[in-house]
C-alpha cells in the first residue's frame, strides 16, 4: 500500500510540474526587479547591477562616473541574486538616467552593464 501511495504522490508532483506555467516565475522576478529599481530611485540610491566573475572588476575612471551621476556600480561577483533580474533592474535605472541626463551618459558608462 505504501508503495502505491508513494508512486501516486510522485505522479501528482510530476503532473503539477508539467502543468505549471513556464513564464510565471520569470514574470514575478521581472516585476520584483522593476519594483526594486523604482524604490531605489525614490530613495536616491541609484546603482547599476553587475554580474561579474570571481573577483570584482574595477574599470579605470568608474568612480568619476559614479560621482558625476550620483550612481554606484554594484558588482555581485560570481553569485548573482536569484530574486532579481539584473537586466530588468538596469533598464529601469537607465530609463531614469535618460530622462534626467539625456543620452550622453551612455557614452561614459561601463560597457559590461546588462540591460541598457
Amino acid at each position: 500500500m505504501k508503495k502505491h501511495t508513494l508512486i501516486w504522490m510522485i505522479l501528482c508532483l510530476i503532473s503539477v510540474q508539467l502543468n505549471a506555467k513556464p513564464g510565471m516565475f520569470d514574470d514575478r522576478i521581472k516585476k520584483e526587479s522593476i519594483k526594486q529599481a523604482n524604490a531605489d530611485i525614490r530613495k536616491g540610491q541609484l546603482k547599476f547591477l553587475i554580474h561579474g566573475g570571481i573577483a570584482s572588476i574595477h574599470v579605470k575612471g568608474q568612480e568619476i562616473f559614479e560621482r558625476k551621476y550620483g550612481l554606484e556600480y554594484y558588482d555581485f561577483g560570481c553569485v548573482a541574486p536569484s530574486d532579481i533580474n539584473i537586466a530588468d533592474y538596469n533598464k529601469v535605472i537607465a530609463s531614469f538616467m535618460d530622462r534626467k541626463y539625456g543620452k550622453g551618459w551612455r557614452k561614459e558608462v561601463r560597457k559590461d552593464i546588462r540591460g541598457i
